[in-house]
């Protein structure tokens, strides 16, 4: 049989139109994360995947369990290539770790911790970006652990 991804990653109004491609809810570019939220836990479901809905606050779920990541800044909408960054970060720690809703998790948590860190030095989206850079390789797994904001 045809196999699934082992993380789908995107905005509320992205994992909503995969929804619809498979027959669910249409797509509304004004809907929330807590609205795809249920959407995700489905689409994770029937396709045994972990799906990873991005906004304010992070949504993700294997269908069956949904953690939240609260942590970021709304800059991390304004540089270009953050989504494809973090798809990538997920992909990594996937390799590395048995459950993939863990390394979605986890990648998100690393992501947005450093984005909480990058902003404080930073006055605009342009340098943002350069300091997120760095604090993604300054963050350290005992401040991820302290600061992750997890629900």
């Amino acid at each position: 049989g045809a196999s699934s991804p082992t993380i789908v990653r995107g905005n509320a109004s992205e994992i909503l139109a995969l929804a619809g491609g498979a027959g669910g809810k249409g797509v509304d570019a004004t809907d929330s994360p807590e609205a795809a939220a249920e959407v995700a836990r489905s689409v994770a479901r029937d396709n045994r995947t972990v799906v990873a809905v991005s906004g304010p606050t992070d949504h993700l779920t294997d269908g069956d369990r949904m953690v939240l990541v609260s942590n970021g800044h709304a800059w991390l909408t304004r540089v270009t290539g953050v989504g494809c960054s973090l798809g990538a970060l997920m992909a990594g720690f996937a390799a590395a770790v048995d459950d993939p809703l863990l390394a979605a998790t986890a990648a998100t948590a690393m992501l947005t911790v450093s984005a909480d860190h990058a902003v404080l030095t930073t006055r605009g989206p342009g340098g943002f970006a350069t300091a997120l850079l760095d604090e993604l390789s300054l963050l350290t797994p005992e401040t991820l652990a302290a600061e992750v904001k997890l629900g």
